[in-house]
């Protein structure tokens, strides 16, 4: 099945057979991918969407790969937004972004034109599709804050959907638990500024995520969202877990937030410690923390 279903996707795109997604991760974790489809323009796209949609095929959209946790044995096909890396800010900060951007530099090109609104999204390794799943955020600020609308693939067609209409919350929109979708483009509002001002911002924001994120190993950043009493970080820290391992995945001892690879971790370990940093604050805080990371 996947050697004609390759030779049809190679008629669209570039394609790689059996891909290895712990390369195309932060987290150097996942399995080998049977098809991994390369689209370099939005038609490109459009057609493996409608062939897939065609051909019943179960697809995963896959950005900069930040912040996802990978199954050892995935056989999914992986399409990657990553050629699709086209975006225009205009005189009035209107930004149109293709889904493959990378967040961070679409940020310091915004900023450069004098344009304020994304600065916190510096140093955030995602892309804006990705950023927009999940609605990243830090620092006070989210992408749905300067959020326009959004076009992507429903299953059956392209459809324009406006910021009101993504059902945006903390760390979740309509898309995070949506299947067989995939965004397009995305389409921002910045405001003019005074650009000394966004670049020493975005020197503020770099300064803060080296302070406290710098974790020395690869990792899919904070794995929990934020709860309502207390920050993740601070309950696993007090429950002494800083440094817990379940083979290769680690708390990270600099950042008890993040679980990080210290080199051989696979997918059922990071699971396993996850039940158990879960099941320790639970037990002490009568908190159930919730995944940030998207599994795969």
């Amino acid at each position: 099945m996947f050697d004609f279903l390759a030779k049809e996707f190679s008629k669209i795109c570039p394609i790689e057979r059996n891909k290895d997604l712990s390369k195309v991760t932060t987290f150097k974790i996942g399995g080998i991918a049977p098809i991994y489809a390369k689209p370099r323009t939005r038609q490109e796209l459009i057609q493996l969407l409608s062939l897939c949609r065609e051909m019943n095929i179960s697809f995963v959209i896959l950005g900069a790969g930040s912040n996802v946790l990978i199954n050892d044995k995935i056989f999914y096909v992986i399409i990657s937004t990553l050629n699709l890396n086209k975006f225009v800010i205009t005189k009035n900060g209107l930004v149109l972004s293709q889904a493959g951007v990378r967040l961070s530099q679409l940020v310091q090109e915004s900023a450069e034109k004098g344009f304020s609104g994304l600065e916190w999204a510096i140093g955030i390794p995602g892309s804006v599709g990705g950023a927009v799943v999940m609605n990243a955020g830090a620092f006070h600020g989210q992408i749905s804050d300067s959020l326009l609308f959004v076009e992507y693939w429903n299953g059956e067609k392209v459809i324009r959907v406006k910021r009101n209409e993504l059902f945006f919350e903390y760390r979740s929109s309509i898309f995070t638990n949506t299947k067989n979708c995939a965004i397009i483009s995305v389409a921002f509002s910045l405001k003019k500024d005074f650009m000394p001002l966004c670049r020493e911002r975005i020197r503020e924001k770099i300064s803060a995520r080296v302070k406290t994120q710098s974790v020395g190993y690869p990792s899919a950043g904070s794995v929990f969202k934020r709860t309502k009493r207390l920050p993740p970080a601070f309950m696993i820290e007090q429950c002494n877990l800083k440094g817990l391992r379940v083979g290769g995945a680690e708390v990270s001892k600099i950042h008890s937030g993040y679980i990080v690879n210290t080199g051989n971790a696979t997918f059922t370990d990071v699971l396993e410690l996850i039940d158990l940093v879960r099941e320790r604050v639970f037990e002490k805080y009568n908190v159930y923390l919730s995944l940030e990371i998207i599994l795969i």
